[in-house]
């Protein structure tokens, strides 16, 4: 049964614990906690535990910078599956390597394990790589490893990994924006669908702000009988207010997930959502 997600990225100036009690009351199945600047020099279990006691996580974010305490990119993915593995969080994401910031060491890590769920994951724990953006010029520009979704899809296939779809990264090629996704869908190896709009090189809209056509990606959702995660990942400032007003933002952007796109969101252009 499909289940629906806060990201502690929509709400990263606050603290992880607080974030998962506003999305237990706004509505969500859980959070996927982010590990981020937050995380520096401490082990992240105190935190967790914390969270716990106010919700669930669905997943956990591996952290795509380096981190004070939490070694090389390589072994803080590591560290991560280690606190996964630990509190029973049952889906681990992490971005590929950068070629722009020469994370050579890291790629060369990944590439050398043949079986990533063998090897990482277990009954109740996967491990999912997430596409990537390109840059938002006029030249479509690349800064990753594996930066096409034929490439990612490839790799994860060579290597059993799962697969994170962010919408907003995907939107930010234009060009065969569903034919990407459902190629990535027929894998059946998405567990996660990061859920937010784009437009115009603005990724992580609310959902309905830009021109991505989300109520195509739902039913596609429906169609192919998804059963993973989607989680609303959106820039904090799409959700700013005090405690009712991002209550109320964030509920109804859970009921236009639920709805599978026929209930709008309050404030949202109705043909937004149509786009590209």
């Amino acid at each position: 049964m499909m289940k629906i997600l806060l990201s502690t990225g929509t709400l990263y100036r606050k603290s992880p614990w607080v974030v998962a009690e506003i999305a237990r009351r706004a509505g969500f199945d859980g959070i996927e906690l982010i590990l981020g600047y937050g995380f520096q020099n401490i082990s992240g279990e105190k935190e967790i535990e914390a969270i716990l006691k106010q919700g669930t996580i669905g997943g956990i974010h591996a952290p795509f910078y380096h981190l004070r305490g939490w070694g090389n990119m390589f072994e803080s993915l590591l560290k991560t599956i280690d606190l996964a593995e630990k509190y029973r969080i049952p889906l681990v994401t992490f971005h590929p390597p950068r070629w722009l910031y020469l994370e050579f060491g890291f790629f060369q890590h990944l590439k050398q394990i043949p079986d990533f769920q063998k090897r990482f994951g277990n009954r109740f724990l996967s491990i999912a790589i997430e596409n990537m953006p390109v840059s938002h010029g006029f030249f479509k520009i690349g800064t990753y490893f594996l930066s096409s979704p034929d490439t990612l899809i490839r790799f994860a296939e060579d290597h059993n990994l799962y697969l994170t779809v962010d919408l907003s990264h995907l939107g930010t090629r234009k060009k065969n924006f569903m034919k990407n996704l459902q190629k990535m869908i027929a894998t059946n190896r998405v567990k996660n669908v990061h859920f937010s709009d784009y437009k115009e090189g603005r990724e992580h809209l609310f959902p309905g702000k830009g021109t991505l056509p989300l109520t195509r990606v739902l039913e596609t959702l429906k169609q192919t009988h998804y059963n993973g995660y989607i989680t609303l990942e959106t820039f904090p400032k799409e959700i700013e207010g005090d405690f009712r007003e991002m209550t109320d933002r964030l509920s109804n952007a859970l009921e236009f997930i639920k709805s599978e796109g026929k209930n709008l969101p309050t404030y949202c252009p109705k043909e937004a959502i149509y786009g590209i």
